[in-house]
């Protein structure tokens, strides 16, 4: 179970973040769980904590403007982090995604896009801000990597389409 400190710390840097909410159901929350599997910041041991913790910090070096990975970027008002055209770009993918599923009761639009962010990047997103983590250089990553599936997606569904034809 955390001390009163440990949790005082957690909620410390999950307000710097801007993550707290009002209730259990914030970012906050959601990164715990996520880290953890435990829904409460009370419930958290050592090793818990020192993960959220961890966690916690490197998203605040990411999401300060002066850290030194951002100092170099072109600053167009994002602080280095993805643009409005690359999350656009995304999205889109996702959608031709979904478009080309030939299984039309699989996962949502958002579930997918959250999906390919956490096993392209590593990052744990959510379907409210799935891009509140993502810098440029790693949605242009994440975009390859969906043109690639769209791409799969495409040949998949052409190779149907002869198999089919075929017959």
């Amino acid at each position: 179970m955390a001390t009163k400190e440990q949790i005082k710390r957690i909620y410390g840097l999950g307000a710097g973040l801007g993550i707290v909410g009002k209730n259990r159901d914030d970012m906050l929350h959601e990164l715990v769980f996520a880290c953890t599997g435990k829904d409460s910041v009370k419930d958290l041991d050592d090793a818990d904590f020192r993960r959220v913790q961890g966690e916690l910090i490197t998203r605040m070096r990411y999401s300060h403007p002066n850290h030194p990975k951002h100092e170099n970027k072109k600053s167009d008002g994002n602080n280095g982090m993805a643009t409005k055209e690359q999350q656009a770009l995304c999205w889109r993918f996702c959608y031709r995604l979904k478009e080309l599923d030939p299984n039309q009761q699989s996962a949502d639009v958002g579930d997918r896009l959250v999906g390919a962010i956490s096993k392209v990047l590593g990052i744990t997103a959510t379907k409210k801000q799935p891009f509140r983590w993502v810098n440029q250089e790693q949605c242009a990553k994440l975009i390859e990597n969906l043109k690639r599936y769209v791409n799969t997606a495409e040949r998949r569904v052409k190779r149907q389409g002869d198999t089919i034809a075929g017959v």
